[in-house]
């Protein structure tokens, strides 16, 4: 997985350069990539700086330079920035949940590398998205996916507290309510805090980690 800061850069570089106003030599392919994701990290920037509602196409068309009709070859209407974006967000996740599946590592070394990962994509715009915007604005259709998706990153954390209270590491607890604790302790950050503020993300996270997994480790594993 790219590191927290590099990814971070990779990206900041990537919304730097504006691909509509290009005269790279890259391939047809590779420049409606580019456009794309321009597209999608303008809208998921303004619509954690403005907020979803306040937010046009045409704001976002007149920020990229280009008109309304030229964002319609790439979205098909905001709800699928917004959708585009949150997808994004769990593909970022996707290497770290092969690692989580991993049953050779303890659960508290597979909880801290999922949350780690987790603080990671909120640094993003497209990952800020997941929890500065209800998922209620979205279509019926695209809710039901994010809806799942959000399910299994919540199942996943649950599992992994199972398995700690089933090998002794982690205390007896309600599984449901510690992921909700978690979750929602990490969702709060980019609601207070802006990414490029010290400490990072990561770091808060890494606090956040330590106060709470201690807190769930048991008495015998002190």
């Amino acid at each position: 997985m790219v590191e927290g800061k590099g990814r971070e850069d990779a990206d900041r570089a990537g919304e730097a350069e504006n691909p509509f106003a290009a005269t790279a030599v890259e391939t047809g392919d590779d420049l409606r990539r580019a456009k794309r994701r321009a597209v999608l990290l303008t809208g998921a920037r303004m619509f954690n700086e403005r907020g979803y509602d306040r937010t046009t196409l045409d704001a976002i068309a007149a920020e990229l330079q280009v008109s309304k009709r030229t964002l319609y070859y790439y979205i098909r209407n905001k709800d699928d920035i917004l959708f585009q974006c949150n997808t994004m967000a769990y593909e970022f996740l996707q290497p770290t949940l092969e690692i989580c599946a991993d049953a050779k590592l303890p659960p508290l070394v597979r909880i801290r590398t999922l949350m780690r990962a987790y603080a990671q994509v909120l640094t993003q715009d497209y990952g800020a998205c997941l929890v500065l915007i209800h998922e209620n604005v979205l279509s019926r259709e695209s809710f039901a996916v994010l809806r799942e998706i959000r399910r299994r990153m919540d199942m996943t954390l649950r599992g992994l507290i199972e398995a700690g209270v089933a090998d002794g590491s982690i205390a007896p607890c309600e599984p449901k309510y510690a992921s909700a604790a978690l979750f929602g302790a990490f969702n709060w950050l980019p609601h207070w805090r802006a990414a490029a503020k010290r400490p990072s993300y990561e770091e808060v996270g890494d606090a956040f980690l330590d106060t709470f997994l201690e807190g769930l480790r048991s008495k015998t594993e002190r």
